[in-house]
């Protein structure tokens, strides 16, 4: 997901159109420098992105888009239709018609669905110190502020 968290709203701020949203992290170029990166840290963390990112752009299809995959080597990314954030909202709804976007996609929800489920009591103990550290701020800077 990494790619389109990045690119879709990048396209937008940069090309003006949320239909660019395949540009700078559905390139080759990324997925070699989170590669380098995960490689020179030895860090884990990074080489599962990278490996996410990967599997993206293999389910994108991005030897489909070889300007795009092989950018900056062929030039630069292919002009993105003029759509409104509506159309392309709408756009995205009627490519979910196909079983080849829906699968992956109800995949992927299911995935995070389950993930979410699964981590509920952590998450539920770092809010718990997230609040309880702002109180603990909270009175500090009260004191501060009596004290001076």
């Amino acid at each position: 997901m990494l790619p389109d968290i990045i690119d879709k709203p990048l396209g937008l701020v940069v090309y003006g159109t949320p239909a660019a949203g395949r540009i700078f992290s559905h390139t080759l170029l990324f997925l070699l420098v989170l590669m380098a990166l995960a490689f020179y840290l030895k860090d884990a963390r990074l080489a599962s992105i990278s490996a996410g990112v990967a599997a993206h752009l293999v389910l994108d299809f991005m030897w489909q888009s070889p300007s795009i995959l092989f950018w900056p080597l062929l030039g630069n990314f292919p002009r993105a239709p003029d759509l409104g954030v509506f159309d392309y909202i709408q756009a995205l709804l009627f490519g979910v018609r196909n079983p080849m976007v829906l699968v992956p996609e109800i995949l992927g929800l299911s995935y995070l669905l389950y993930f979410a489920y699964e981590s509920r009591s952590g998450i539920v103990v770092r809010w718990h110190n997230v609040v309880e550290t702002g109180r603990h701020m909270e009175a500090m800077i009260h004191t501060l502020l009596k004290s001076g």
